[in-house]
């Protein structure tokens, strides 16, 4: 069994912003046709759409299952990171681990742990989804339309933009 801190199914996303409706729709129709990408894998976002929310993430429990499996996992890995630096300190003789070693575990379990959970909360927090939804959002309210692609992977990421990056007025893309 692999473990996994990404629980959604569709990690990665590429949003390509249109003029009109027919030209988003043009666009859905090639993703279908020539990119392997099917229909409950995109979302058309109209002009002050009022489902935004749901079509730009749909995935809101795999959202909160990611939250606890990269705290629950980034913080043990941590903490087992830190109480080895201080065992090696400790059998390595250093002179203020082999002076107080209880306080030393403590500390670098402590700030291990404290790490895990910093790096946790960035891995949760997906900044890389940032300029999708900012690209989505700004479209919408300038009256334009965007296709929103949520891929499994680098590659139907790699095939949506072929796809799209002629036809669209501009887009953005998740890493």
């Amino acid at each position: 069994m692999k473990p996994n801190i990404i629980e959604e199914q569709h990690p990665s996303k590429i949003v390509a912003v249109y003029e009109n409706e027919f030209k988003a729709k043009q666009a859905a129709e090639k993703l279908i046709n020539t990119a392997e990408i099917s229909e409950d894998q995109f979302n058309i976002v109209a002009p002050e759409d009022r489902q935004f929310e749901r079509k730009i993430e749909p995935e809101t429990q795999a959202v909160g299952k990611t939250l606890l499996a990269s705290h629950l996992m980034l913080g043990l890995i941590g903490m087992v990171t830190g109480l080895l630096v201080a065992s090696s300190l400790i059998i390595a003789g250093t002179q203020f681990a082999v002076s107080s070693p209880i306080m030393l575990i403590i500390a670098t379990g402590t700030l291990g742990t404290f790490m895990g959970l910093l790096v946790a909360g960035a891995v949760s927090l997906r900044p890389d989804h940032d300029s999708v939804v900012n690209k989505a959002r700004d479209a919408t309210h300038h009256n334009k339309w965007s296709v929103i692609v949520h891929a499994k992977d680098r590659q139907q990421i790699q095939q949506a933009k072929k796809v799209m990056k002629d036809s669209a007025v501009r887009f953005a893309e998740t890493f």
